[in-house]
C-alpha cells in the first residue's frame, strides 16, 4: 500500500509543461497519489506505463471521482489526445502524463521523438491558453556527460525555456519536489 502520509504541495506552472524527473518508480506513484489528493478539479491521467492504473485496479490506491484514467496505446493515442485537448479547452483541469518514457516507448520509429514532442507541445499550448497545469513524469538519470536522459533507454530529454523542471526525491520518509534549472 502506498504511504498516504505525504503532503507534497508544489505550485506547478500553468504556463508550460512541468517535467518531474524521478529515479524510482515507487516514489513517482507516491507523489502522484499525494498530488491527486491535493487537487479538487478534474484531472486527466494518461498512464503510459500502467503503474498507477495497476495500483487503482488492484485497489491499493483509491480511485478518485475527479480523476479520469486513460491507458493509451499506439492505435488510440491520437483519439485520446484529441479528447484531452477538447476537455482542457472546455474546463479548468490538470493533465498528468505518466510517463514520458512510456509515451516514447510507444513509438520506436526513427522520427518518433518529433511526434512525441509535438504531442507534448500541443498539450502545453492549449494548457497554457486555458491555464491548465500539464505534469509530465519522467524516469530519468544523469548520463556520463552529466545530461538528463530517460532511464532506461538513454533518450535525451528535450529542453526549452518554456519547460519547468523538477526533481522528485525522497529523504528518509519525506518526498520532496525541487525546481531545477535544466541545462544541457
Amino acid at each position: 500500500m502506498l504511504n498516504k502520509n505525504h503532503d507534497v504541495r508544489v505550485a506547478f506552472s500553468e504556463l508550460g509543461p512541468n517535467i518531474i524527473l524521478v529515479s524510482k518508480p515507487f516514489h513517482k506513484a507516491e507523489f502522484v497519489n499525494s498530488l491527486l489528493d491535493s487537487v479538487d478539479y478534474p484531472v486527466t491521467f494518461l498512464d503510459f506505463d500502467l503503474l498507477y492504473s495497476g495500483y487503482v485496479t488492484s485497489k491499493l490506491v483509491q480511485k478518485r471521482d475527479h480523476v479520469s484514467i486513460f491507458c493509451p496505446q499506439r492505435n488510440d493515442w491520437k483519439q485520446i489526445l484529441h479528447g484531452v485537448l477538447a476537455k482542457i479547452h472546455q474546463e479548468k483541469s490538470m493533465v498528468i502524463i505518466d510517463s514520458f518514457n512510456g509515451l516514447h516507448n510507444m513509438y520506436s520509429d526513427k522520427d518518433s521523438g518529433r511526434f512525441v514532442n509535438a504531442s507534448l507541445m500541443l498539450l502545453a499550448f492549449i494548457g497554457q491558453f486555458k491555464r491548465c497545469p500539464i505534469i509530465v513524469m519522467a524516469l530519468a538519470r544523469k548520463n556520463q556527460k552529466n545530461r538528463w536522459v530517460l532511464s532506461p533507454g538513454g533518450r535525451q530529454i528535450i529542453n526549452s525555456k518554456n519547460l519547468n523542471f523538477y526533481i522528485l526525491d525522497r529523504d528518509s520518509d519525506t518526498l520532496s519536489v525541487t525546481p531545477i534549472e535544466y541545462v544541457q
